[in-house]
C-alpha cells in the first residue's frame, strides 16, 4: 500500500511539473499564475511521498518539514491564482501584501521548529505491517493551521461570490474551481483530525493543480459561447440555418424562424419549405433569388458552406439567406440613372452602348433621327422650351413603338429606336409609324412650337458589328436631310442588299 501510494505521489508530482513548464509558457496572460501555483504543489505532494515511504524519524520528519513548508507556498501562490482568475482589482494588492506577511511569519516560526520543538513531533506507528511516524501537533502547528486554513477560506470565499454574482451561463469558470477546492478542503481536515498514516487527500490537491490547470488555460464554456454565438446570430439580419451531416435542419436563428414560418422550434419543417420557396439549395455555394412575397417582389442571396472536422469529414453546414430587396432596388436606380437620360426618360448614350453590345443583329432594325431645324427653336424660344420639345420628341415617338422597342438618346436632338426581332416585312409599318410621329409633331401643343423628325433606317443583317449598323443608320438619315428633312431613307434602297 505505502509503496503503491508512494509511485502515485511521485507520478503526481512529475506531471504536476510538466503542466507547471507548458502554462509558464502558454501565450495566456494567467499562464505565470497557474505555473507558480503548480509548482507550489509539488513539494507537499513529495514531502508526503517521503513520509510515506520512510520508516526512519529523521527521514520522516523532513518530510513533515517539506509538506508544512511547501503548503505555504501553495498558500502564497493561490493567492496571486485567485486575483488574476477572478479578475480582482488592484486594490486588494494590500490584502496579499497582509497574507504575505502572515505565510512569512509561519515560514519562520516552522522552521524554529528546530530548535524549540513547539510547532510539532512525530511518533512511531505501526500500520499494516510498516512503521511509520505520524505527526503531533503542537501550538505551532495549530498557529500554521490557522494561517492556511484562513487564506483557503479567503480564497473560497472569493470563488464562491464570483459564482454567485456571475450571469448564471458563464459562472461555471468559478464554480468548477470553488467545488474541487472545498472538496480538496474537506479531504484534508478528514485527514487531520482522523490522523491516518497516510494522507490521501495529496491525491486531491494533484487533482486540484491539474483542474486549475485545464480551466485555466484550455477549457471553453461551450454553454456560454453557445448562448453568446445564438444570441449573435439571433440578432443578425440575415436568416441563417444550421444542419447536420444528413442535412436535417437543427437550429435556425429568429429571421430563420420568421422566414419559413417555424414554430415551436420545430426546425426539421425547414428544409421542406426552404426548398419550396427556393428550389434546389443543397449544393449552392451563393445565389441570387427573386420571389413574390406579401404582393412584393423580393431579393434573397442564399448561400450555403459545409463545415468539416478536423480531418475533414463533413459535420454539418449552414444556410444564410439575406434579403437585399433594398440593395437590388438601390442598384437598379444607379443602373437607371447610369443608362437613362435625365431629361427624356429614355436611354442615353450608355444605354445605347449597353444595349447594343447584347442585340442579334440579324434581327435589329436601327432608326436615327433627329429634328430638323431644332436649333432654331432653341434660338427662338430659349433653352426651357427647347427641353420641353426634346420631352414631346421622346414621348411622341416611344408612344409609336412597342415596349420591347428600345428608344435612347445619344446627344442633343439626335435619337436611335432599335427595333429587336425584326426583319424587311415591317418596312410598311416602319413608314407608317414615321409618318404618324411628324403629322403629330407638327400640330403644337401645350404651347410647344410644331417639329418635324428626319429619319435613317438600317437593318443589321447588313452590317458586321454595330459600329457599321450605325454608319448605315447614319448615311441614310444624311440622305434624308440632303432631301429637304422630314422624312425617311432606308439604307438598303441606297445601297444594293448583299447576297
Amino acid at each position: 500500500m505505502r509503496v503503491c501510494f508512494f509511485i502515485i505521489f511521485v507520478v503526481t508530482a512529475f506531471f504536476l511539473g510538466v503542466c507547471a513548464k507548458k502554462a509558464f509558457y502558454s501565450t495566456k496572460s494567467i499562464g505565470r499564475s497557474v505555473a507558480g501555483l503548480l509548482c507550489a504543489l509539488i513539494p507537499p505532494v513529495l514531502g508526503n511521498a517521503v513520509i510515506i515511504i520512510s520508516g526512519n524519524r529523521t527521514v520522516s520528519t523532513v518530510g513533515y518539514y517539506i509538506y508544512f513548508l511547501g503548503m505555504n507556498g501553495v498558500m502564497l501562490n493561490l493567492i496571486n491564482f485567485t486575483h488574476d482568475y477572478c479578475m480582482l482589482p488592484s486594490g486588494k494588492s494590500k490584502m496579499k501584501i497582509f497574507a504575505y506577511v502572515l505565510l512569512a511569519i509561519d515560514t519562520v516560526q516552522l522552521l524554529c521548529n528546530l530548535i524549540w520543538g513547539h510547532a510539532f513531533d512525530t511518533e512511531a506507528y505501526m500500520a499494516d505491517g510498516f512503521t511509520y511516524y505520524r505527526l503531533i501537533p503542537l501550538a505551532g502547528q495549530s498557529f500554521h493551521r490557522f494561517i492556511d486554513y484562513g487564506i483557503l477560506a479567503v480564497n473560497i470565499t472569493a470563488f464562491f461570490i464570483y459564482t454567485i454574482n456571475s450571469p448564471r451561463i458563464s459562472a461555471e469558470r468559478y464554480a468548477v474551481i470553488l467545488a474541487i477546492m472545498l472538496v480538496t478542503t474537506v479531504w484534508e481536515t478528514f485527514y487531520i483530525f482522523s490522523r491516518t498514516p497516510i494522507d490521501r487527500s495529496m491525491l486531491g490537491f494533484g487533482f486540484f493543480g491539474f483542474m486549475v490547470y485545464y480551466f485555466s488555460l484550455y477549457y471553453r464554456p461551450m454553454r456560454l459561447l453557445d448562448s453568446m454565438l445564438s444570441h449573435i446570430a439571433s440578432e443578425l439580419p440575415e436568416a441563417l440555418y444550421f444542419f447536420d451531416s444528413m442535412d436535417k435542419c437543427i437550429w435556425a436563428n429568429r429571421m430563420g424562424i420568421e422566414l419559413v414560418g417555424i414554430e415551436n422550434n420545430a426546425f426539421e419543417v425547414a428544409s421542406v419549405r426552404l426548398k419550396k420557396l427556393y428550389g434546389e439549395y443543397k449544393r449552392i455555394e451563393s445565389k441570387q433569388y427573386e420571389i413574390r412575397k406579401d404582393g412584393e417582389v423580393k431579393s434573397y442571396v442564399i448561400s450555403k458552406k459545409e463545415i468539416t472536422d478536423e480531418a475533414g469529414r463533413l459535420i454539418g453546414s449552414f444556410l444564410s439567406v439575406r434579403d437585399n430587396t433594398s440593395e437590388q432596388m438601390t442598384l437598379r436606380e444607379e443602373v437607371y440613372k447610369a443608362t437613362h437620360d435625365p431629361l427624356t426618360d429614355v436611354y442615353n448614350r450608355a444605354g445605347y452602348n449597353v444595349l447594343i453590345s447584347k442585340m442579334e443583329l440579324w434581327k435589329t432594325i436601327m432608326l436615327l433621327l433627329d429634328g430638323d431645324c431644332f436649333k432654331s427653336v432653341n434660338d427662338t424660344y430659349g433653352h426651357e422650351v427647347g427641353d420641353k420639345v426634346l420631352q414631346r420628341i421622346a414621348d411622341t415617338v416611344r408612344h409609336y413603338f412597342r415596349s420591347e422597342d428600345y428608344v435612347c438618346r445619344i446627344g442633343g436632338d439626335e435619337f436611335v429606336v432599335l427595333m429587336v426581332h425584326s426583319n424587311s416585312d415591317q418596312k410598311e409599318l416602319i413608314i407608317n409609324r414615321i409618318k404618324r410621329i411628324n403629322e403629330e409633331l407638327q400640330t403644337p401643343a401645350d404651347g410647344l412650337p410644331a417639329i418635324t423628325l428626319s429619319f435613317g433606317i438600317a437593318h443589321g443583317r447588313n452590317a458586321a458589328d454595330s459600329d457599321e449598323l450605325f454608319e448605315h443608320a447614319d448615311k441614310a438619315l444624311y440622305e434624308t436631310k440632303s432631301k429637304g428633312k422630314n422624312g425617311f431613307t432606308f439604307y438598303e434602297d441606297l445601297v444594293p442588299e448583299k447576297d
